[in-house]
């Protein structure tokens, strides 16, 4: 990088560029899940709207590798009491 390159402001489609990598990058991360996750996380949106007034916007389901370890992350707004 130059001088020059440095003081040079990020043209619009440099931020896109960016923006599209990482979009790309999350999509191929998701892709090589299980097969099951959709149909897990599914089945756990119905059973949270089954037993709450959640709004299933604000449920949240994550797979994670860590080691040797997978983890299934789940979190799950709940609803004021008085709203319930």
């Amino acid at each position: 990088m130059s001088i020059f390159q440095y003081f040079r402001k990020n043209k619009s489609a440099d931020k896109a560029k960016n923006r599209l990598h990482i979009i790309i990058a999350q999509e191929k991360s998701e892709k090589n899940g299980p097969d099951y996750l959709q149909s897990l996380r599914r089945e756990i949106l119905l059973l949270v709207a089954k037993y709450t007034n959640a709004d299933v916007d604000q449920v949240n389901v994550e797979l994670h590798h860590k080691d040797n370890n997978a983890i299934l992350e789940l979190n799950v707004t709940l609803p004021d009491r008085a709203a319930i």
